[in-house]
């Protein structure tokens, strides 16, 4: 009796995960901590005798998270890289739980996040419906005057997922009137989230998953194939297009700075397009320079002081991270960091393209086209999802 009252708490306490970091950080660890002793007395007490169930890639991410803890050897500032093991214990925390014998989480992941991006969206959709109907004024459509709480970028990672399981890993017992509303719901709230990566990784695994539906495209079993998954994917992709590019069209037309300056490094630097060419060229250059990297707290000060030395007033003012993960690895740790970073994405692919897991290959792209403009493993929101969710869909390493 005691053990099904375990597992029932384990069962709801992984779908609490999902409003938890929605809610806020202290209320994510506070949770979190508290499953992982749920889950312990729950290996004791029912699983007793099982072997550990190591999931593809945990190993990677407790290795990378152990470069996280070298890295304070070579740091000249202690506090930041106090605070950077706090963010990021989620790199070691995740594998080592899912590897406890106990309950399979995978269903639990997506009926967390599945359900509870679509009560915030809907509340976000409503509030801005009354905002403008009661108030007046626009501004609570655009950016982060629709994500609220939630950065855009992760909110549009997190409804992105949602999305893709949509009908399949969650939601499969609704009509299909219903399974229509809800992928509507989510795709235009994807786009409504104003962030530029977001939207573009967003288009980018919908369009995969729509060519994947094609019939002539041979899968393997990756995906089921079909006119009507065709007709679902491509109706989603333009509603998110149509949507993102409409509302945030100014958003886009950053770009266009980008451009110049990567044609002219003395190009004026006024939007966060542009900037990141700049802290990616910076980034470059300190890992050709330290082949080690500085140092897990030091990577924000030896940026700042070379933008300062350049005169990039823009990302020197913002104390702007590399903003890709690959480079902020290597900023911190040197080409070790890069490789460990990775292979901890290439396992995790080669193991869903193996065993045909057309969602995990799919997630796991999308996590790595945010990694590509953005740091996703330094703050809790990116680092507790993305662990959470590769973790919990990877494959055993045992089976």
């Amino acid at each position: 009796m005691t053990v099904g009252y375990l597992d029932t708490a384990e069962k709801w306490g992984w779908r609490a995960v999902m409003p938890a970091l929605i809610a806020g950080g202290n209320a994510a660890g506070i949770l979190l901590f508290t499953l992982f002793i749920t889950r312990i007395l729950n290996a004791v007490m029912g699983h007793r005798g099982q072997p550990w169930d190591w999931r593809t890639g945990g190993f990677w991410w407790m290795g990378y998270f152990g470069l996280q803890v070298l890295g304070g050897l070579w740091s000249d500032d202690m506090a930041a890289w106090s605070l950077s093991l706090e963010v990021k214990s989620a790199l070691w925390f995740f594998p080592l739980v899912m590897a406890i014998p106990g309950r399979h989480v995978a269903k639990d992941f997506w009926w967390s996040v599945g359900w509870s991006m679509v009560v915030y969206l809907a509340w976000r959709l409503g509030r801005a419906g009354w905002q403008t109907a009661f108030i007046g004024g626009v501004d609570a459509w655009h950016y982060d005057g629709f994500s609220g709480d939630v950065h855009p970028t992760y909110l549009a990672l997190h409804a992105t997922v949602a999305l893709l399981g949509l009908g399949q890993s969650w939601g499969a017992g609704l009509r299909r009137p219903s399974v229509w509303m809800l992928g509507l719901l989510l795709a235009v709230s994807i786009g409504l989230s104003g962030s530029k990566a977001g939207i573009l990784a967003a288009a980018m695994v919908v369009m995969l998953r729509m060519v994947l539906q094609l019939p002539l495209v041979r899968k393997d079993g990756l995906f089921p194939g079909g006119g009507q998954g065709v007709l679902w994917w491509g109706t989603t992709l333009a509603i998110l297009l149509t949507t993102g590019v409409g509302v945030s069209q100014s958003r886009f037309a950053e770009m266009g700075t980008a451009a110049a300056v990567v044609m002219e490094e003395a190009a004026p630097v006024k939007s966060s397009s542009a900037g990141r060419i700049v802290v990616w060229r910076t980034s470059a250059e300190i890992l050709l320079a330290h082949p080690f990297g500085v140092g897990t707290g030091d990577v924000v000060p030896e940026l700042v002081q070379r933008y300062e030395r350049d005169g990039h007033g823009y990302a020197a003012d913002r104390q702007l991270n590399p903003h890709n993960q690959w480079l902020q690895a290597g900023v911190a740790f040197g080409w070790p960091g890069v490789v460990v970073v990775s292979m901890a994405f290439l396992s995790i692919v080669l193991a869903a393209w193996r065993r045909r897991q057309g969602l995990l290959l799919l997630c796991t792209f999308l996590v790595m086209a945010h990694a590509g403009v953005e740091s996703v493993l330094e703050v809790q929101r990116g680092v507790v999802f993305a662990l959470w969710m590769l973790m919990a869909l990877s494959p055993s390493r045992s089976r």
